[in-house]
């Protein structure tokens, strides 16, 4: 059997068979295939009487044509069809590959089953759309190249206004099976052929095209239209089927993006112990990833405590409990509340657990805390050479008690790197306290670091307060943007390295503390020095060892696993599921220098997802700014040298452009001030 095509729009014919391998393509009409065979046995004048009758006068012996014939006879002559034409409407084969969607796919097995049924006979099996062009025509080779002589193949619209009446066109305008036989159709072309079609609806009743047998006339008798009607129904059951399917689809996404919103850990269990979901949440808590979890049994993923595990195995609730869990990267003391999962019968169908980690509230000198997020070495991911030496350096240096400063550009994970050192240092037990000396005023950050007594200045809490060093003792204590504390904060952070003791601000007690600092800046605390911005002395107490972390342009072959990881993370967050990546998204990634470095491709990438309609991430759901293509210009004898003016220009235009005008962003990236950048931006006429 053989299947009429469209390529380079024009009729071609592909031999259908079951063995493996690559269609034969047949050209249409080719004189080499011998002379086609004289066209079906035509029909006789006394059987064409009734229509040239109503050709010539417009009127019909009613008795002698049915209905439906009729009144379709009467539609083509109102749109003047012409009456020995042939189908003259095709579209081309762009157009016709858009047209072929769902129901090509659904109807495929259908039509599959219909031409085995119909194998050794001369009739051909037609798909055509809700408006009458022919997606897919299938039979033998002779029924075929009759049918190409009439355009009736792939890409003609065989509707009524086109080619007059024919089961096709006529069963999409009335809306229900028709057969029409020899001199029933409008067109003295199609008169010896007999069609039976059916329309195909769509499970809310809307027709989406129809399904048609066509072939010689005289074998009008072994054409059985409820053949075509049975078909159709199949393929519609396979539609409300697909639909169903969506259906549970839309409904399991929509769960997923429910499990992802809460604030939670959340974790669904069925009745065996078996996990089947986990949000990001939760996996982030217990140091697992969601997809590599679900399926297997909860004991070993975590191990609960005995109050949790009787709570869950009795099948009992309960609400803002305190448990103890066990994972993979160490102990989990939580908040948790445990809820059954019944039918409608009341029957048992599995349990949810939300959790939070304990926060652990202030601690006084002496006391002890797990105040770090739990980010070990292993969960940074990185195979590029730059990151796998830095990693490498950070993780023997991790258990000494020395200070450590670490330098990078915004964005390139310090503050990752800070939890992982103290999360494999001595000191994993303790708390780890974070604070931003360039986001708290130069007024406050003494007490903020140092901390008060009561009555300090006005304002003070009653009773006082500890600062950050002293929450830290026993751990560690993060100092991020250290470049940017003011010169008069530096002098008292001197003062704590070298006595190991602070003295909150209205008091005289001298207070011990036992912290390690990790310090970290964006900025060339060197050329600071020289500046006279930071104290030379402070410099080298705080530059005892020192870790650079590599921008994200220096670190090849990361960007397509961090691409990866992250598009696996936010989608979750965002509520869309990502089956695949154009290969574009990856090469515009490589390509981009990224001065926000990680934050930035994080940023990029839910930017992308927030654009996400289909499952493929492509290159059009990129920021702007990533699209717009970069002209480079190629070398050549005449290449003329810059002036660093102009360097400095572009360099600060790009930066600009890059992160979408944000001051404070641009100037981390080149490394200076946002005075500088002021002064800068003025001096070369930038516009902002």
């Amino acid at each position: 059997m053989y299947e009429l095509v469209r390529v380079d729009d024009q009729f071609r014919m592909i031999e259908r068979n079951s063995s493996p391998g690559a269609p034969v393509l047949h050209r249409l009409p080719s004189d080499d295939r011998g002379p086609l065979s004289p066209l079906w046995t035509p029909c006789r004048r006394a059987e064409k009487r009734s229509w040239t009758r109503f050709v010539k006068t417009g009127i019909a012996e009613e008795n002698h044509v049915a209905k439906p014939i009729l009144e379709s006879w009467k539609r083509c002559k109102e749109a003047s069809v012409e009456v020995h034409g042939k189908c003259r409407d095709l579209i081309a084969g762009r157009e016709l590959d858009k047209r072929r969607s769902l129901l090509c796919e659904i109807s495929e097995p259908i039509i599959e089953t219909l031409r085995q049924c119909l194998r050794g006979s001369r009739f051909i099996i037609v798909l055509v759309d809700k408006e009458g062009y022919i997606l897919a025509s299938l039979g033998g080779s002779e029924s075929l190249r009759h049918a190409e002589k009439l355009n009736f193949g792939p890409g003609a619209n065989w509707s009524e206004f086109s080619v007059g009446t024919n089961a096709i066109g006529t069963a999409l305008a009335i809306g229900c099976s028709v057969q029409v036989t020899g001199s029933e159709h409008y067109c003295e072309g199609h008169h010896a052929w007999t069609c039976s079609a059916t329309p195909i609806r769509n499970p809310e009743g809307d027709i989406m095209g129809c399904l048609d047998i066509s072939g010689p006339r005289e074998e009008a008798h072994f054409q059985s239209p409820g053949m075509t009607a049975a078909a159709v129904r199949a393929i519609e059951e396979r539609f409300r089927l697909e639909q169903s399917h969506q259906y549970y689809r839309n409904v399991s996404t929509h769960l997923a993006s429910v499990f992802s919103s809460v604030s939670e850990g959340l974790i669904s269990i069925d009745n065996s112990g078996v996990i089947s979901g986990i949000n990001a949440h939760a996996a982030r808590l217990l140091g697992v990833h969601p997809d590599g979890v679900i399926g297997s049994e909860i004991g070993r993923v975590m191990r609960m405590d005995s109050k949790l595990r009787g709570i869950i195995e009795a099948g009992r609730g309960c609400s803002e409990e305190v448990f103890q869990l066990e994972a993979e990267k160490g102990p989990v003391r939580c908040v948790g509340s445990v809820n059954k999962i019944s039918g409608q019968n009341g029957s048992k169908l599995g349990t949810v657990f939300t959790f939070n980690r304990m926060k652990e509230k202030s601690v006084s000198a002496g006391a002890t805390g797990a105040g770090s997020s739990g980010i070990m070495f292993r969960d940074i991911i990185g195979q590029s050479c730059a990151m796998q030496e830095t990693l490498e350096k950070a993780t023997r240096i991790a258990g000494s008690p020395s200070t450590v400063l670490i330098l990078g550009e915004s964005g390139t994970g310090k503050e990752l790197f800070a939890h992982a050192i103290h999360n494999a240092s001595d000191r994993k037990g303790g708390p780890f306290v974070s604070v931003n000396c360039g986001a708290i005023p130069a007024e406050l950050i003494q007490s903020e670091l140092f901390g008060y007594a009561e009555g300090a200045f006005t304002g003070a809490r009653k009773g006082g307060r500890i600062g950050k060093i002293e929450q830290a003792n026993g751990g560690s204590v993060f100092l991020d943007e250290i470049g940017d504390m003011p010169l008069q904060m530096q002098v008292n952070l001197l003062r704590f390295l070298e006595d190991k003791a602070i003295v909150r601000v209205g008091e005289n007690r001298v207070v011990p503390v036992d912290v390690r600092i990790i310090a970290a800046t964006n900025r060339s605390l060197y050329e600071e020095v020289v500046k006279g911005k930071f104290r030379e002395d402070l410099f080298y107490r705080l530059n005892v060892v020192t870790i650079i972390l590599p921008p994200l342009r220096e670190r090849k072959g990361d960007i397509t696993l961090l691409t990866n990881y992250f598009v696996d993370m936010i989608s979750g967050k965002v509520g869309k599921r990502v089956d695949s990546i154009d290969p574009s998204v990856f090469a515009a990634f490589e390509a981009h220098q990224w001065p926000g470095n990680v934050r930035e491709l994080t940023n990029a990438i839910e930017y992308a997802l927030n654009l996400l309609q289909q499952r493929e991430l492509q290159f059009a759901h990129l920021p702007p700014y990533l699209k717009k293509k970069q002209t480079v210009a190629k070398g050549t004898a005449n290449t003329s040298i810059l002036s660093l003016a102009l360097v400095e220009k572009k360099a600060i235009e790009n930066a600009l452009l890059s992160l979408g005008g944000n001051i404070s962003k641009a100037a981390a990236a080149l490394g200076i001030g946002r005075n500088t950048l002021y002064d800068k931006i003025r001096k070369h006429g930038i516009r902002v």
